[in-house]
């Protein structure tokens, strides 16, 4: 295992780290907009359908929420496991 195979590992992680973490935010944006439009239509049907694609987008927000958390525990595993290793830090930044 040499500096590549830490650098690639630890790297594939962070990478997907930053795409559900911004995939979060994109949802959490979509959630409060939805919120808005919830709240200034009259309408029941509307409503009705406003408050069913509302509800998905916060299954889905705590579905990738929960990946986000996963990742950083495999990111701290990662870096748990090198340091045992003996590898030198800079191999993992």
């Amino acid at each position: 295992k040499d500096e590549a195979w830490w650098k690639q590992r630890i790297v594939q992680v962070r990478e997907e780290l930053r795409r559900n973490e911004m995939f979060a935010d994109a949802l959490q944006t979509r959630i409060n907009s939805l919120t808005g439009d919830f709240t200034s239509r009259d309408d029941p049907y509307q409503r009705a359908q406003i408050a069913e694609q509302r509800s998905r987008a916060v299954l889905e927000l705590d579905r990738v929420k929960a990946d986000v958390e996963l990742n950083r525990k495999k990111i701290a595993d990662i870096e748990d496991e090198a340091r045992r290793a003996g590898v030198p830090p800079g191999w993992l930044r």
